[in-house]
C-alpha cells in the first residue's frame, strides 16, 4: 500500500518566490535525488504557491510577496510549496525519512535546507476521500 506525506515548506523571509523556488529546484532537489539514492520517493511533487512577483509596500510583519487567492485574505497564507511524496510502502518512507540524519553525505541534506527554507512540517495523509460531481442521467 502507498504511502502519501505532505511537505509544507516554507520560504526564508530574505528570499524572493523566485530565488526559493530557483534554490529548491536547482541545488535542493539535485542534491535529494544524489544522497537519496534507492530510497527516493516514487514521485516527488512540489506545487508552489503562486505569488505577486514584486514586493508589496505594507506595514505589517508579513510577507510582501502576496499569495494569489481564490478566497480568503492573502497575508493569511504563509506556506509557500505544498510537497507531495509517495512511498511505495511504510519501510520506503521510513528509509527516506532517516536518510537525512544519516552520517556523511546524508546530513548535508538537512544542513542544505536551511539555504532556502525556515520550516518544512511533514504529514503523512492516510485517508484521501474525494468528491466528484454527482452524474446527470
Amino acid at each position: 500500500m502507498t504511502i502519501r506525506v505532505l511537505m509544507l515548506v516554507y520560504r526564508r523571509p530574505d528570499l524572493s518566490p523566485q530565488q526559493f523556488r530557483k534554490h529548491y529546484e536547482e541545488v535542493h532537489m539535485p542534491l535529494t535525488r544524489e544522497v537519496a539514492g534507492d530510497t527516493f520517493p516514487l514521485t516527488h511533487i512540489r506545487r508552489y504557491i503562486p505569488r505577486s512577483t514584486t514586493p508589496k509596500n505594507h506595514s505589517t510583519d508579513k510577507d510582501p510577496y502576496l499569495a494569489v487567492v481564490a478566497g480568503g485574505n492573502p497575508f493569511d497564507v504563509e506556506v509557500d510549496c505544498v510537497t507531495e511524496l509517495i512511498f511505495r510502502d511504510r519501510e520506503h518512507l521510513r528509509s527516506y525519512f532517516e536518510m537525512p540524519h544519516a552520517p556523511g553525505a546524508a546530513g548535508k541534506l538537512e544542513e542544505e535546507a536551511k539555504n532556502f527554507a525556515v520550516k518544512y512540517p511533514t504529514i503523512i495523509i492516510e485517508d484521501c476521500m474525494e468528491t466528484t460531481p454527482t452524474p446527470k442521467l
